[in-house]
């Protein structure tokens, strides 16, 4: 997916101003896939992961610190986009206004179900403008509020992807985010050779675990949205990696592969074993190499308090 969304990106932005991040257990993987499509020093490294506001901050003042200036644009790997003219076409409007403010611009989608495991932005979409001022923004509403927010028309998915100026992201972190503001400054002066990775090391040990979301945009008094009108899925959940999978005879989204007796309405995740299931209705099965969950659909969030769960267990290293 990473390479997909540089793909998508790219007739509109340089390769050489593309930038990735990622964990370092996956940075050799990674610069493998990334040969021969943008420079190799265009990677960046966390040393461990502490979510979202990290990699951001990390990642600005790394910029600032090259020399680099303008809009800054951030795009998780894990969006699943088909219409290409539309998604170029509100990164564009998303960048352009982002050059006339202070503030951060997000990118909203419209919603095309009651997704329970995305996030909203709520704007008021009455206005004839393509920017609007953000309301507020809500994780993850149950199936009722999320029916709501459908029929109301002011809602949009939370798509992860904000741009902003360089200067902006740094004001948004230095007011919102002070640890990780005092942490990464204090190494954006030593950006040579190896004298990077102690001050790295010692910011991500220092600075909390949060979201961007949480830690900024939620806080934030001087956050606009952008309407993207395309077709968009954070394929990180299984739920809304259905969502592209053609459904067999039966309803069940399959990845990998199935056999089944009286199966209907699954969602069914193998990737190199065969999954097999006998008179199952609305569940989830996925298998890993080493590890296999079970569940309904209607829980599927539920993995991330799973996940949390395993971190302080005997199987801490599947995490």
């Amino acid at each position: 997916m990473m390479l997909r969304t540089i793909e998508r990106i790219s007739p509109a932005v340089p390769l050489s101003n593309c930038f990735v991040v990622t964990n370092r257990n996956l940075a050799a993987m990674t610069e493998d896939a990334l040969k021969g499509v943008i420079p190799a020093s265009n990677l960046i490294v966390e040393p461990e992961r502490k979510n979202t506001a990290a990699c951001i901050a990390y990642s600005t003042f790394t910029l600032k610190s090259k020399g680099k200036d303008g809009v800054l644009c951030f795009f998780p790997a894990d969006g699943y986009v088909k219409d290409q003219t539309a998604y170029r076409l509100a990164v564009k409007q998303a960048c352009e206004a982002a050059e006339k403010t202070d503030g951060l611009v997000i990118i909203g989608i419209t919603p095309s179900y009651p997704a329970t495991g995305y996030g909203y932005i709520h704007v008021d979409l009455g206005q004839e403008n393509k920017i609007y001022p953000v309301i507020r923004f809500v994780e993850k509403p149950d199936r009722e509020t999320a029916e709501q927010f459908l029929s109301s028309g002011n809602y949009l998915w939370n798509s992860g992807i904000v741009a902003g100026r360089l200067s902006a992201f740094v004001s948004h972190i230095q007011s919102f985010l002070p640890k990780h503001y005092d942490g990464f400054s204090a190494f954006k002066d030593n950006l040579d050779g190896q004298d990077i990775l102690p001050f790295v090391k010692k910011a991500y040990a220092e600075i909390p675990g949060i979201s961007f979301d949480k830690g900024v945009l939620e806080k934030s008094n001087d956050i606009v949205a952008i309407k993207g009108d395309f077709d968009w899925n954070d394929i990180g959940s299984l739920e809304s990696l259905a969502v592209s999978l053609p459904p067999d005879i039966d309803g069940n989204k399959v990845k990998g592969d199935f056999f089944s007796v009286d199966t209907k309405d699954c969602i069914i995740y193998g990737d190199k074993a065969l999954v097999t299931a006998i008179g199952m209705r609305n569940v989830v099965i996925a298998i890993t190499d080493d590890a296999v969950l079970v569940c309904p659909r209607d829980r599927v969030q539920d993995v991330k308090i799973l996940t949390e769960r395993l971190k302080n267990s005997r199987y801490k290293s599947l995490t």
